[in-house]
């Protein structure tokens, strides 16, 4: 049985990756902390209370407490209560160019938030920040917009992931209290 050389470089590349991938499974491999996070966010049915309840941030941190594997729930039936405000974006010049425009950029998002379990302040008014730098050219406006926009996506999902964290840690310490 003669096969071309393209088919059996295929032909080895499939199994190469058929062994890796099982050589990965049998091992127990899997994403740091992704087990972890996944048990202490689905102990308790979750409600998110939003002052923007249709923002994207308020959608994107619902989608990761869910795919964390936090069970949403209205919240009359949550046991765990999430409060969050709006998130607020700021913008401060680093640097400034011989004509005293803004070279450099820091942008900073934060939002307040509180945890309630069972009726008890797990978490009291606690602010989380995230914050990144751009470099800004005065010349190119059109630019500098949509940079400025998709960094200020990139802030929201770090403040989604920094937010479902802090709740993962607060869930844990308080287990670890009451044991």
């Amino acid at each position: 049985m003669w096969l071309p050389i393209n088919q059996w470089q295929r032909l080895l590349r499939r199994a190469a990756l058929m062994l890796l991938a099982s050589t990965l499974v049998s091992c127990g491999f899997e994403l740091r902390g992704q087990s972890d996070r996944a048990a202490t966010l689905g102990r308790y049915p979750i409600a998110v209370v939003s002052q923007a309840p249709s923002s994207e941030f308020a959608a994107q941190l619902r989608g990761e407490l869910q795919r964390q594997g936090a069970a949403l729930l209205p919240l009359i039936e949550a046991e765990l209560v999430l409060y969050v405000d709006i998130e607020a974006f700021e913008q401060r010049s680093l640097s400034l160019t011989a004509r005293a425009r803004a070279a450099e950029l820091e942008l900073q998002a934060s939002v307040n938030f509180s945890v309630k379990l069972n009726g008890e302040w797990l978490i009291d008014n606690e602010r989380i920040a995230v914050v990144d730098q751009m470099l800004n050219d005065p010349l190119n406006v059109v630019g500098k917009t949509e940079e400025m926009r998709l960094l200020q996506e990139e802030l929201r999902t770090a403040l989604v992931e920094a937010l479902t964290r802090r709740l993962d840690y607060g869930i844990a310490a308080y287990h670890a209290s009451q044991t």
